[in-house]
């Protein structure tokens, strides 16, 4: 440290490696490709599930308003409505989880979970990012790519998903 209370910090490297197998962020190393495989096929199905229930809910609801009947119009309505919700429903899925807990049911399944580049909790701000990438066309096959750990939504994003088990190892 220098005794000039006025010089600019000095960033600390961190300990981020990347190897063959893959990478690590402090000892934690990167979920590998099947564990991130299963968490992309347990949260679609979620996500599904969650968008199947408001989307009935949805149709129920304007169904009722319009004492039951619905028009062609009406149907084409609710269809870009219902669209709209589902939309909603895997963006705050996928937000909420990761910001409130660090990890989506998928990952709570396969004890991975959401971190910044520097191995700490992610921002609400990295976050949000993460979730509109995962927007992007054809983001799953970005995983055929690279270093086959990391999609486009952990890369533009400056998040990494990490093998918590065999961190405390």
């Amino acid at each position: 440290m220098s005794d000039n209370p006025y010089a600019s910090p000095v960033a600390t490297p961190l300990d981020v490696t990347v190897s063959d197998e893959g990478g690590s962020i402090d000892g934690m190393p990167f979920a590998s490709q099947n564990r991130r495989l299963v968490n992309f096929l347990v949260d679609n199905v979620m996500t599904q599930i969650v968008s199947s229930l408001a989307g009935g809910a949805l149709g129920a609801a304007y169904a009722q308003s319009n004492g039951g009947q619905i028009t062609q119009d009406q149907a084409t309505t609710l269809q870009l409505m219902g669209m709209g919700l589902g939309l909603l429903v895997v963006l705050l899925y996928f937000f909420l989880m990761e910001a409130t807990m660090g990890a989506t049911v998928g990952k709570l399944l396969t004890s991975t979970r959401v971190v910044d580049a520097g191995g700490g909790k992610a921002s609400v701000g990295k976050l949000i990012g993460r979730t509109f990438a995962r927007l992007i066309p054809f983001e799953p096959v970005s995983f055929l790519f690279g270093d086959k750990t990391t999609g486009w939504h952990d890369s533009l994003s400056g998040t990494r998903v990490v093998d918590i088990r065999a961190g405390r190892r």
